[in-house]
């Protein structure tokens, strides 16, 4: 090596090592493996990037499918029958238009509306499919006089015989996760409201891929020179992804998945099956547990009407109501909705869809929506709970929340509203009266046809149309005096007449490890002997106690099992004084036999299902089994009369018309019962309160008050004038034979078998004591200030 030459890869002159001998290709090798890294990620992005689409596509498809052909099924009451003679004023008919949506038009020219003309009524009846068949739309001529219907003509002046009014929907049978809805094929909604959603929600929905970066821009310049928010720039493919599968968070990533799952429905499937999913989803509000979503149910809650009556102010106004359900609640602010609903209108006009004349007169209109959202949509939770039941048996919760049912139900609105009407204000009144705690007062009331056993109307609580504890079927309280009419009737069948002389007095039982058993009567009176009628009239417990006694405990729960099929849980001497427990629709079915004169009609809620393309599948039997001999019912039945009229019912309005019924009441006051019936109809009230205190209210002064206001809303049908000649007069408070000089006569039927000579006659008269004028005395001043 030459002297100053550098030995290559020797040490440099500053002790290192030469760069130039370093390992040949390393700075090659590290961007090979970082660019190899690079493509790996990006191919297993890729592949979890299809594998997240392919997830989401499969998803969105199966629920989209899976959910646009699910139908639940749809609840129609008793249609209303129309003929000449019908005992229905022209009131009568117009509110059942009314309650139905029909409009009051100067020319009722379309279906769903009708015309007044002094005692007539024009009527452009809508097509329904019955279970006999189908009606097509047409209009009749009503004409009212003589207290009644008179007579039905066609459009050509022909006699109608008779013809129904179109049931009311009353609700349909939801899944349990609230939502409700009224599906609506494509040929079911109005042009009008297809081209408002786009013109207001989406104008370039036929166009686009499932979102508007165009229209995302414009919203946002739109929101931002008015300072508020007017206008989203989601496209309706996005609201209609966010209804089915997200949430309401604003993030980021689900923004995009948003629109990610936009993109699919777009590819998957048409605009038409687009628009028409989002007018059967999208959420217009909340009935308390029920979520109202679609067009379809929201013209029925907002309008009680069809969606394909509303006119375009009332298209308007639910296309506002889509942009916040709780922001434009038009219940809590109309004057809100109201201007929305005008800058829609004008949206509306700007895209040609209305003329200038239809915008002005529809600016011009109210916001129209039914009084109080218990109104529309006809929701009746505690009548399905029972239709609910009634199907049970047949039906799965699956066939009635997809399978499209139509089922016709026993339901009369006219009843139902008139219960609900009753208790509001009933249950009020007697809270300020007996200065209760306002509003926590509940009820359950159960109307029924004494006829037929079909249920009319069912209230649950005090609150129309909530969802919640339904205590028509599910309280089982006491039904303290209820039950004395099995008692006695159980005395009947052994031989006891209605003048029979039972001895009130004193009783004491022993009672292992408590003290004696000693019932008292209600004023802690003892009041010696009394006939039979007096003593159920009167409600005398020392009596019924020692009656029960006679004929065995075990008689009385024998009879009350046979009338109810339920055999009593209580087998001791208190269930003579109603110590067990039952609900109001299991006190219907012990009464029935006695409304029903014998014959016991098992209670039913529901006619016919139909499926969904019309097909028959199941009728309800009328089903009639008497339990009660004839002779027998028919003393039960005037004991109960005179419980009104002289009894412990005498308070009632109606006291005087033919009605029966028997007051109720538990110890302590914690439950006020009354079952009363006339020719018609039986109804069952019960008043008490959840947690089981005391009320103060007796059956008289309490239920009594609710049934009363019940029937002078339904009117009273009252039973033929007069009774069979062969029927005796008696002293009410004695028993004896009347005369003419007896202030308190009652007409009952005897048995055969009692020798009015001997029997009665030779004790005639009317025993006017001065203890007895005493007992009239005591007995008036506690009807009078209880």
């Amino acid at each position: 090596m030459k002297p100053g030459e550098r030995k290559r890869g020797g040490i440099n002159s500053r002790g290192g090592k030469s760069r130039r001998g370093g390992r040949p290709g390393a700075r090659k090798g590290f961007g090979a493996r970082l660019l190899q890294a690079g493509l790996v990620a990006m191919v297993i992005g890729v592949v979890a990037l299809a594998g997240y689409l392919l997830y989401l596509d499969r998803l969105i498809t199966e629920t989209f499918e899976g959910r646009r052909w699910t139908v639940s099924a749809l609840v129609y009451a008793q249609p209303l029958e129309l003929f000449p003679g019908a005992a229905l004023t022209l009131a009568d008919v117009v509110g059942e238009l009314n309650r139905n949506g029909y409009e009051q038009l100067a020319n009722p020219v379309h279906p769903g509306s009708y015309q007044r003309r002094n005692s007539e009524l024009l009527v452009h009846l809508r097509a329904f499919d019955f279970l006999e068949g189908g009606r097509p739309s047409q209009r009749i001529r009503l004409s009212f006089g003589g207290g009644g219907l008179a007579q039905i003509a066609d459009s050509s002046g022909r006699p109608v015989p008779l013809i129904r009014l179109d049931p009311l929907s009353v609700g349909s049978f939801f899944p349990s996760h609230g939502e409700d809805r009224q599906i609506l094929p494509p040929e079911a909604v109005p042009d009008l409201l297809e081209s408002g959603l786009k013109a207001v929600e989406d104008e370039r929905f036929d166009s686009h891929l499932g979102f508007d970066l165009t229209g995302i821009a414009r919203a946002a310049w739109i929101n931002l020179t008015a300072g508020e928010i007017r206008q989203g720039g989601s496209t309706l493919t996005q609201q209609l992804v966010k209804s089915y599968f997200l949430d309401n968070r604003q993030t980021f990533v689900r923004k995009l998945r948003e629109v990610l799952m936009a993109v699919i429905l777009e590819l998957r499937f048409s605009k038409e099956e687009l628009l028409n999913a989002y007018i059967n989803e999208v959420f217009l509000g909340q009935d308390g547990a029920r979520a109202v979503h679609g067009f379809g149910l929201g013209a029925q809650f907002y309008f009680n009407r069809p969606l394909t009556e509303l006119q375009p102010h009332e298209l308007a106004t639910l296309i506002t109501i889509i942009r916040g359900p709780s922001y434009y609640n038009p219940y809590r602010h109309p004057s809100r909705v109201l201007e929305r609903r005008d800058r829609v209108l004008g949206i509306l006009h700007t895209a040609g869809l209305i003329s200038a004349d239809v915008l002005q007169d529809s600016q011009a209109k109210p916001l129209g929506i039914v009084s109080g959202a218990r109104s529309g949509g006809a929701y009746y939770p505690a009548f399905l709970d029972m239709v609910r039941r009634s199907l049970a048996e047949t039906y799965a919760d699956e066939d009635l929340t997809t399978a499209g049912l139509r089922v016709f139900t026993t339901l009369s609105p006219r009843s139902q509203d008139a219960t609900e009407q009753a208790l509001a204000d009933t249950l009020s009144r007697l809270e300020t009266g007996y200065k209760l705690p306002a509003g926590e007062l509940q009820s359950a009331v159960v109307i029924a046809s004494t006829q037929t056993g079909e249920i009319e109307a069912i209230a649950g609580g005090r609150t129309a149309g909530r969802d919640g504890f339904n205590r028509a079927l599910n309280a089982r309280r006491h039904i303290g005096s209820l039950i004395k009419p099995v008692v006695y009737l159980a005395a009947l069948e052994r031989g006891y007449h209605l003048a029979s002389i039972l001895q009130d007095a004193p009783v004491s039982l022993p009672m292992r490890g408590q003290e004696p058993w000693t019932p008292r009567n209600f004023d802690g009176e003892v009041y010696g002997p009394v006939p039979l009628v007096r003593a159920l009239g009167d409600s005398l417990n020392l009596a019924t106690v020692n009656l029960g006694l006679a004929i065995g405990v075990d008689q009385v729960s024998d009879r009350l099992h046979s009338l109810t099929g339920r055999r009593p849980k209580n087998q001791f001497p208190s269930l003579l004084l109603g110590a067990e427990d039952m609900t109001p629709v299991e006190v219907l079915e012990l009464y029935g036999p006695f409304a029903g004169n014998g014959f016991h009609v098992r209670p039913k809620s529901v006619v016919a299902v139909m499926d969904e393309s019309g097909v028959p599948l199941t009728q309800q039997r009328f089903e009639l089994e008497q339990k009660i001999d004839p002779e027998n019912a028919a003393a039960i039945n005037r004991a109960l009369e005179i419980v009104m009229q002289d009894g412990t019912g005498k308070s009632s309005r109606f006291a005087r018309l033919g009605v029966a019924g028997k007051t109720g009441t538990s110890d302590d006051y914690r439950d006020s019962w009354f079952v009363g019936y006339d020719a018609s109809r039986i109804a069952v009230v019960w008043l008490g309160y959840d947690d089981n205190r005391a009320s103060r209210l007796t059956g008289a002064t309490g239920a009594l008050q609710v049934w009363d206001s019940i029937f002078s809303r339904l009117g009273v049908s009252s039973p033929a004038v007069g009774y069979p000649e062969d029927w005796v007069d008696i002293e009410y408070a004695t028993g004896l034979l009347a005369n003419e000089d007896c202030a308190e006569v009652v007409r009952v039927p005897l048995p055969e078998s009692v020798d009015r000579d001997r029997d009665l006659q030779a004790k005639a008269g009317c025993g006017i004591t001065l203890r007895r004028f005493g007992e009239g005395i005591r007995r008036n001043l506690r009807e009078w200030f209880n």
